[in-house]
């Protein structure tokens, strides 16, 4: 089996810039000009990069430097507007009823995400996705989203293998990836609108990923580096009275980006020791190294040093919803600016180089080789 290295990116909204950080590590230790991995599978936020990644799969390095630039400079209003948020709030509030009394289009969403669907056009040229692919310089990208009818897990699969699977709620389906996939693996359910994709209505791909690691898995890769954007370190626990609108809210949303990488990791190390310890194996399984890099610091904490720099359409939201404990929560998903941002990056890069050793083992699939 050849050695193809397998990049799988969760989502996070604005946590997701820590993914960049881990890639301009690994981008440091590679000498090739094309990238490492073969085989790419994003979800929700984490579907930007892996899209970027794979148009520029024969420009590792600079795609990566692109990236940092990209990310490191990016604003909230290069993401998200919305004509229901006003600066004066009862007006926030008479907009947001009067949507839903009217019943217009916009009354599924608080937020527009116009401005992040015009960025992608202008930074990414999806046709060179099928040209990395034809190339050899990719075997596969895959995005994952949520179908709202079927309420399963949908991934959008762009291969030469043409790739496809149906299992219990999720399913593999072959499509060539353009932004309208990223935008529907990203709507946040509440906070972005839907999108339409062959007559079905999309949300964000974390909803009902069960199985985050199957579509690289079933893509062929042999190894696997994930990179998650959920705190290894617990936040702080603090006793309360009441329990608002807005804990309750960024506890929906913490939960609908649940990224369920731990219980797949655990799972498919089961599944390695099962593979390990049977004799004359005829399954044609093979153990599946595989590694997840996460933040070693509490995202919370972190966001809170960069409050200076929250627009004022994320203050409105957040007193539209009544957050408390200055809305970190939602904050570090929401809160699209170059400082905050930056230091996600430093600490993705930082946390990456601690385990150097540990990620380029799991690259060279040196235990497999032994």
């Amino acid at each position: 089996m050849a050695n193809l290295s397998g990049l799988v990116l969760s989502g996070g909204g604005a946590r997701t810039a820590f993914q960049v950080g881990v890639l301009k590590a690994i981008s440091e230790w590679v000498s090739k000009s094309e990238i490492p991995f073969k085989v790419i599978v994003g979800t929700s936020a984490g579907s930007i990069n892996a899209a970027y990644l794979a148009a520029n799969a024969d420009q590792f390095h600079r795609s990566v430097e692109t990236m940092v630039n990209m990310w490191g400079n990016l604003k909230t209003k290069n993401v998200y507007y919305s004509d229901i948020i006003s600066s004066n709030y009862p007006k926030t509030l008479f907009n947001l009823f009067n949507k839903i009394r009217l019943g217009l289009d916009q009354t599924n969403s608080i937020l527009n995400e116009l401005p992040l669907t015009k960025l992608l056009n202008d930074q990414s040229n999806f046709d060179r996705i099928q040209y990395c692919i034809n190339k050899g310089f990719l075997k596969s990208l895959a995005i994952t989203a949520t179908n709202f009818q079927y309420s399963m897990s949908t991934t959008f699969v762009q291969s030469n293998d043409k790739t496809e699977w149906e299992r219990v709620r999720r399913s593999g389906i072959y499509q060539k990836i353009k932004v309208k996939h990223l935008m529907a693996s990203t709507a946040i359910p509440f906070l972005f609108s839907p999108v339409k994709i062959s007559k079905q209505f999309y949300g964000d791909g974390s909803l009902r990923n069960f199985a985050p690691f199957s579509p690289a898995i079933r893509s062929g890769a042999s190894n696997l580096i994930v990179i998650g954007t959920r705190s290894l370190k617990d936040p702080t626990i603090q006793n309360k009275k009441n329990i608002s609108f807005g804990d309750i809210f960024s506890k929906i949303l913490n939960t609908i980006l649940f990224d369920s990488l731990d219980v797949d990791h655990e799972r498919l190390l089961r599944i390695n020791q099962t593979i390990s310890s049977t004799e004359n194996n005829t399954s044609g399984l093979k153990p599946i190294q595989s590694i997840i890099i996460r933040p070693t610091v509490d995202i919370q904490e972190l966001v809170n040093d960069y409050t200076y720099e929250c627009p004022s359409i994320l203050k409105q939201l957040m007193r539209l919803i009544g957050s408390k404990n200055n809305g970190n929560d939602l904050k570090s998903y929401l809160l699209f600016e170059p400082g905050y941002l930056s230091a996600l990056i430093d600490q993705g890069y930082k946390d990456a180089v601690s385990q150097k050793d540990e990620i380029l083992e799991v690259m060279n699939n040196k235990k497999a080789l032994e």
